[in-house]
């Protein structure tokens, strides 16, 4: 259900786009994931990178342990044969009350296979920030997991939601 409401929210911003600009412009994308709790984050990252007309800037992880969620984001990335997209680690506790979701069950299927591991840590903001601003009005941020980056975004630099062209948000309990 979930993986889902990711794809058709997805799916809306590319029709969307289809209908505002030329055929042949890219849609600058920055994903913010909790991918590896479930199946639907890493789905969502699948769908963007085989997507023609997505321009996927860069990924940032949020909650838990940020680290094994960039090591999933970057092995998608590179299974895509697109290991030059920027994987950043984010914050991994909540902002406020609540455990967040600490584990990364998902992680389990690649531990033992040679991947990526060296992401600086809370390095996902600074990217949000500094791409973000460098390209006003152009990028959608589409979140998918915890706000938590965001929330520490916003606070830092409230001006940032006014610079994105799209901000998408899948939110849950």
């Amino acid at each position: 259900m979930a993986s889902r409401s990711v794809l058709g929210t997805w799916c809306g911003v590319v029709s969307a786009s289809y209908r505002r600009s030329p055929v042949s412009d890219k849609i600058p994308v920055i994903l913010d994931t909790d991918i590896g709790s479930d199946i639907d984050d890493a789905v969502c990252l699948a769908y963007l990178l085989r997507q023609s007309r997505c321009d996927l800037l860069g990924v940032t992880t949020a909650t838990g342990d940020t680290g094994q969620r960039a090591s999933l984001a970057a092995l998608i990335c590179e299974a895509a044969d697109r290991p030059d997209i920027p994987v950043h680690r984010g914050s991994p506790g909540p902002l406020m009350n609540g455990p967040g979701q600490p584990n990364v069950p998902q992680y389990d299927a690649i531990r033992d296979r040679a991947h990526r591991t060296d992401f600086d840590p809370y390095s996902a903001v600074s990217f949000l920030q500094r791409t973000i601003r460098a390209r006003p009005n152009e990028i959608t941020l589409l979140a998918i997991g915890p706000m938590t980056n965001l929330g520490l975004l916003f606070s830092l630099d409230p001006e940032i939601p006014s610079l994105l062209k799209e901000l998408v948000l899948m939110c849950g309990l």
